[in-house]
């Protein structure tokens, strides 16, 4: 749900007018979905067997668990399939990120035709179709998948459409957004589904601790409160914060701490400047994701981009500082807001929410993003989660 920032900011006639705008077509929009629903599916009661339909990667798999957790406990009898499209073999899937007690079969249709899908999601006569909706899917794709899954199920909920993509500009300005995780788990609230916590059940198994551990032993990281995390490399360039104000926090922190590098394969290429240097480890396309959060939780702290590990670090509670540009709308993928974590985006930059894949302005805004103010950060909460360990007498901020 929209709603607007807390706060002194002053609007004008014409700003006024168009969050009524806004704030109108999000009630429409969401007012035929809600209405099709209705009239096209129920809510059965105690389902046998129920579909949940996500989509997406690293960060958007993350964020959907706790949502799905929520459905396993609310249909602790139902056979429960989830319906995506990362690809069986990727290691950013459900199926390799989700704990295997929380659902009985992951149908992933990546490279599939809608000819071979259907009778497949038909044969299997599901009670309930739950839906969780990408942020910015489209009001066209919302209905045509609404009319889809009734084909598939008579039961069904969760088509809402979240992101309302003009006047972005006045949004950024005066709207308030969730983040995804609570996006979702708000969702699940309104129809009926508690999320009593944000439960992030990974699947870790034993030979992923053990992985982790080796790593830590072999390169004399066993201490957690001396390690710290950071992920450079990002899919889109304009989230990618320069490597050379990386190679600042390092220099200035890697005299008294382990910088441990976490990323996949196709980062290699952009830690090569900080492999020789001191106090540096590059693990970088050495673990799966699942053995990547393993990491986080053995360090400090981490230093991010907007990227699929960044998620994966608040997942294991490391306390984390997150460096965004301005191509999306504020909040949406943040970290949870707490003492813990800090986020870094530059605000009133004339090409912001962009929405770009490609950044033609030389990716302005995360370069605006000042080392030295993020090094001030780091340094805050570091102090702050010394005195907490002092005060506790542990060396972890999860104990």
């Amino acid at each position: 749900m929209l709603s607007l920032k807390t706060g002194d900011q002053k609007k004008s006639i014409g700003d006024a007018f168009r969050l009524f705008l806004v704030f109108a077509a999000y009630r429409a929009f969401n007012f035929v979905l809600n209405f099709l629903q209705k009239l096209l599916y129920s809510k059965p009661s105690a389902p046998s067997r129920i579909l949940i339909f996500r989509t997406g990667s690293l960060g958007d798999n993350l964020c959907a668990i706790p949502a799905i957790v929520a459905i396993r406990r609310k249909f602790p009898d139902a056979k429960l399939d989830i319906l995506t499209n990362a690809g069986k073999s990727n290691l950013v899937t459900l199926e390799k990120l989700l704990d295997s007690s929380f659902y009985d079969s992951i149908i992933d249709y990546l490279g599939q035709g809608i000819k071979r899908l259907f009778p497949l999601l038909r044969k299997n006569k599901y009670g309930l179709v739950i839906y969780l909706p990408q942020t910015d899917s489209s009001f066209f794709r919302l209905i045509r998948d609404l009319l889809f899954f009734r084909f598939v199920s008579a039961g069904g909920f969760g088509w809402e459409k979240a992101t309302i993509h003009f006047f972005r500009r006045i949004q950024e300005k005066f709207i308030f957004f969730e983040n995804e995780t609570t996006r979702l788990n708000n969702l699940m609230e309104k129809n009926g589904i508690a999320v009593p916590d944000n439960k992030f059940a990974l699947n870790i198994r034993e030979e992923d601790k053990l992985r982790v551990n080796e790593l830590f032993r072999e390169n004399f990281l066993d201490k957690k409160e001396k390690n710290i995390a950071m992920v450079v490399g990002a899919k889109r360039p304009q989230n990618r914060w320069p490597l050379v104000y990386f190679k600042e926090v390092i220099d200035y922190f890697s005299k008294e701490y382990n910088i441990i590098i976490i990323g996949g394969p196709e980062d290699r290429i952009l830690t090569e400047p900080f492999q020789i240097m001191e106090n540096v480890f590059d693990f970088s396309g050495l673990l799966t994701p699942v053995q990547s959060a393993l990491v986080f939780k053995k360090c400090l702290l981490t230093l991010s981009n907007d990227t699929g590990p960044m998620h994966l670090s608040y997942v294991m509670e490391t306390p984390t500082v997150a460096l965004f540009s301005s191509r999306d709308f504020p909040g949406k993928w943040f970290p949870p807001e707490n003492k813990y974590n800090k986020v870094f985006r530059t605000e009133n930059v004339s090409c912001s929410i962009c929405l770009s894949e490609i950044c033609p302005n030389n990716a302005i805004c995360i370069k605006a993003i000042d080392p030295k103010e993020v090094i001030n950060a780091m340094s805050e909460l570091i102090v702050l989660l010394k005195n907490e360990y002092a005060y506790s007498g542990s060396n972890s901020t999860n104990s």
